[in-house]
């Protein structure tokens, strides 16, 4: 079963944990940012609370500057209207953390599936 997580914090280290499993959510952040069309690339060297970070101030930037790219990587990592709109927008710092969270969420569950069900 997929393990449920308090915050971002919690679930990159418990990812981290396994080396393999994190670089393979970072390949997957990348591939997603990417196919977005967003100049972003995320070190596979990064640690956690780095990775956290620099995907925090990413998201803060779209938000601030960029919202149409900012809907389209929604879209493509597949985070639904309802889980955005149950964030209270009125922080910005808040609500970019909440969105990173739940992006970090979305990719987990890609590359946790994809690692349990489709290896070969």
């Amino acid at each position: 079963m997929l393990p449920s997580y308090q915050n971002s914090t919690d679930l990159l280290t418990e990812v981290a944990n396994n080396t393999k499993l994190y670089t393979l959510l970072i390949i997957q952040l990348n591939k997603d940012f990417h196919l977005t069309g967003i100049d972003v690339t995320f070190s596979e060297d990064n640690t956690p609370s780095t990775l956290k970070e620099v995907l925090l101030k990413v998201v803060k930037k779209l938000l601030l500057h960029d919202f149409n790219s900012f809907t389209n990587l929604l879209y493509r990592i597949d985070i639904s209207e309802k889980d955005i709109q149950m964030n209270d927008a009125t922080d910005i710092d808040l609500y970019a953390e909440n969105i990173t969270f739940l992006i970090l969420q979305r990719i987990w569950k890609k590359v946790w599936f994809k690692e349990r069900f489709y290896k070969g």
